[in-house]
């Protein structure tokens, strides 16, 4: 067989994988979660994971970033309790990190955010409104004697 029909034969086999996205990256897509009218994503653990979760914190008018005090901000925190209300005391979000980053779609408004994690808690206010990002960084102590 001649070297042309050779390529003729091979050039659909070797095209059909490129419509196809690395594995590493069908490895750090999340899933969305919806409660009531807010939408959230959690992860991060990895550093393929960190880098979708901050580039999907585009999508998201409020970024929450969890970590362990420290020099060198390590490790990152998973299994933080997240609640979140709105200025009536009602909660809009209750969940728990599956890593270090928590990414929430949710109505303008001004809410409080309540974190915790290894005995230790923070607690914030935050404005959200649709066309202005909030990252809000929170450190916590290595244990809950602070």
């Amino acid at each position: 067989m001649n070297i042309i029909k050779r390529l003729l034969l091979l050039a659909p086999l070797a095209l059909a994988g490129l419509d196809h996205a690395p594995a590493h990256a069908a490895n750090t897509a999340r899933q969305e979660h919806v409660q009531g009218s807010v939408a959230y994503i959690s992860g991060g653990v990895s550093s393929d994971e960190a880098d979708a979760m901050k580039a999907a914190a585009a999508n998201y008018p409020l970024t929450l970033e969890l970590a362990v005090a420290g020099p060198q901000r390590d490790p990152y925190i998973a299994d933080a309790r997240v609640e979140i209300r709105d200025l009536q005391g009602n909660a809009v979000l209750n969940t728990t990190t599956e890593g270090p980053f928590l990414l929430v779609r949710l109505p303008s408004g001004t809410y409080t955010l309540d974190v915790e994690w290894n005995g230790a808690q923070k607690k914030r206010t935050v404005q959200v409104a649709a066309d202005k990002r909030q990252h809000i960084f929170l450190e916590f102590p290595r244990s809950a004697e602070r």
